[in-house]
Parts: structure tokens; sequence; C-alpha cells
């Protein structure tokens, strides 16, 4: 059954809301996951490279919106599952061990906990004590290190790709 078109126009422009309202609450979720997380990169690392995807994520959540309304009740109605779950992210996904992917969320979650942890907590404490080469020292490292680790990352998968015929 179709959704009413004023209420699909309207949920249309919170990415995710739409796909909800039609029905497609993994789609919408995993929408809303999405832009949260480039909004939260863009924040907290502080780099307006990760704000790029958002004005995407944004266009492609309305769109699919409507794509999803046109084709409920024909043949062509596709079942809901997360985006990472679609055939050709899935397949890449699932080409990767399994014990990699894990040691790869380790190491990443390492790495945010460790920065979260100097940028709010450490700082925060030799500021107060006033232990000026600490808190000089920690926040050279803190405005650094997010773009030596996006570079790093970036060198490191052009290598490979590079490296591989």
């Amino acid at each position: 059954m179709k959704k009413s078109m004023f209420l699909t126009f309207c949920f249309s422009f919170i990415p995710g809301a739409g796909q909800m309202y039609q029905g497609y609450m993994k789609r919408g979720l995993s929408l809303m996951i999405l832009l949260g997380l480039a909004f939260a990169l863009t924040s907290i690392i502080s780099m307006p490279l990760f704000a790029i995807p958002i004005p995407i994520i944004f266009a492609y959540s309305f769109f699919d919106t409507y794509n999803i309304r046109n084709k409920i009740g024909t043949d062509l109605q596709e079942n809901d599952a997360f985006i990472w779950e679609s055939t050709s992210i899935g397949d890449a996904i699932n080409k990767l061990n399994m014990k990699k992917k894990s040691t790869w969320i380790g190491v990443i979650l390492i790495f945010i906990g460790v920065y979260l942890l100097f940028n709010s907590v450490i700082r925060q404490l030799a500021y107060n004590y006033d232990i000026a080469w600490l808190y000089i020292s920690i926040r050279s490292i803190m405005d650094y290190l997010p773009p030596i680790l996006i570079a790093g990352v970036c060198i490191g998968v052009g290598v490979k790709f590079v490296s591989k015929k």
C-alpha cells in the first residue's frame, strides 16, 4: 500500500526517515548511521573533507524515497536490507577475512579512544593544573594527528592499489 505523497515528501528531506516511512527500516537506519558518521568525523577530526558525503547522502536519500514509493506493489519492489548488505558492498565486505575485519575495527577503536582521552581529559588536566609544556605538546599533537592519520591511510591504500596488478 502506498503512503501519503505529502508525508513522503516531508520525510524525504530527512535522510532515512523517508525510507522508514515507506517501511524500509534497515535501509533508513543505515542512511541515518552514515549521515551521523559523516557529521561525527567532520566535527571530531575537524576536517571538512569528511563533509563531502553529507550532501550526497541527502540527495541519495531524497530520491531513494521516491524510488521505493514507486516500486511498492510492483514486481520491482526490493527487500529491506542495510545499505552495506547490498550485493556489491556486501560481496566486498564478505571477501575480507573476519579476523582481519575485527583486527582493523579494534585498531580503529583504540586510535579513537586514545585520541579522545588525550584531547578531552589529559589536555584539560594539563590546562587546569597549569602545566604549560604538557598542554602545548598535547595541543600540537592533537592538531596534527588527524590529518597525519588520514594522509597515512590514503598513502597506504594508494600504495596497495598501485602495487597490485
